[in-house]
């Protein structure tokens, strides 16, 4: 079965932020790809979405790679399982059921609730989260990834309770290393992948 390719465009988020850092490493390696080396990792990392109201399509994971492709003007992605086909539901009712199934993050850069009306309709309109990106650099260094949906979030959230975000901004390494000495305290043990 041929995969089937998707306009960046028709891709909705179902989160506020991602961290920026991430999404400059992937066009990098991106950009130095041949096409069939892209091809393949198109179809590895095909884009799991759940189809919502307006038969519009909400992305649950690779928000980082579809913004990273838009950075660089690559128009399409591929569209990988549907986990589930909500398109009768009315917008809120649509939006507690992806929360309720852990698809969606309605959280803001400062660790703030928003309404599921603040989320971006565009990738493009993401912002940068630092405290996701410095969960994302202490995954597998300070917790376990256990594949828990927006685990780097949790853990952001976290660390931002303990650090100063200016502290990321000026010394991110010694922020990296203060936030994994942070990981170990207890009050860090409902977290996933909290190594004790």
């Amino acid at each position: 079965m041929k995969a089937k390719r998707i306009s960046i465009d028709e891709l909705r988020p179902t989160q506020m932020t991602l961290g920026l850092d991430e999404v400059a490493g992937r066009a990098a390696k991106i950009a130095d790809m041949k096409p069939s080396d892209l091809e393949t990792l198109l179809e590895k990392k095909a884009i799991p979405h759940v189809l919502g109201p307006g038969q519009r399509i909400y992305i649950v994971d690779h928000h980082h790679l579809v913004r990273a492709l838009w950075s660089l003007k690559i128009p399409e992605a591929i569209l990988g399982d549907r986990l589930a086909d909500w398109s009768e539901k009315e917008t809120g009712d649509f939006w507690r059921t992806m929360e309720a199934h852990h698809y969606c993050w309605p959280i803001d850069a400062d660790g703030n609730r928003r309404p599921f009306a603040a989320i971006p309709a565009s990738i493009a309109d993401l912002t940068d989260n630092i405290w996701r990106t410095l969960g994302r650099r202490l995954r597998g260094k300070a917790f376990d990834d256990h594949g828990t949906p927006y685990q780097e979030f949790m853990w952001g959230d976290y660390f931002r309770t303990f650090m100063s975000r200016r502290l990321i901004e000026l010394e991110f390494d010694l922020a990296a290393e203060v936030a994994t000495k942070l990981a170990r305290l207890p009050e860090a043990q409902d977290l996933p992948g909290y190594w004790g």
